[in-house]
């Protein structure tokens, strides 16, 4: 697909903001966009780890939970921390990260399964034995953002 790219400056702008303007059913749209928001999308978090700064790969994370003022950020076998709130580290990540209770995000990326009893409901990740309750009111948007991305039967 041939593209015409234009580049405006706009001084009331504090962020850069890209629009595609595309004839329609336009083939290779969708890779498009996949692409630009890889590009813009940061592909390691900096968090601390026994005291120590390091770098972790976004893809790698499961889920990170709120506690008091401190983030836990859970690979398959590390626990990371960060002082950054919730709500902004959520901000900084991709869309793959969805609300999963009001302390809780978690990357649909590495969800196994997602089980719904009377006792709570449960997100499994793959290759790890770690788990997540997802809160009632947060159950139904986990259980749609799955089943579109084809996770779920």
């Amino acid at each position: 697909m041939a593209v015409r790219v234009r580049i405006e400056q706009d001084e009331k702008l504090t962020t850069p903001e890209v629009v595609l303007r595309v004839p329609p059913q336009t083939a290779g749209t969708a890779e498009l966009v996949a692409a630009l928001q890889a590009a813009v999308t940061p592909q390691q978090l900096t968090l601390s780890h026994r005291g120590r700064q390091v770098r972790v790969a976004i893809a790698t994370i499961l889920f990170c939970e709120a506690a008091g003022h401190q983030v836990t950020v859970h690979t398959a076998d590390q626990l990371y921390t960060t002082r950054e709130p919730l709500y902004q580290l959520a901000e900084r990540l991709p869309d793959q990260f969805i609300r999963a209770s009001k302390s809780a995000i978690l990357n649909r990326n590495q969800v196994a399964s997602l089980t719904r009893s009377l006792t709570g409901n449960l997100v499994k990740f793959q290759q790890s034995h770690k788990q997540l309750y997802v809160s009632r009111r947060y159950y139904g948007d986990v259980k749609r953002a799955l089943e579109r991305k084809g996770q779920l039967g």
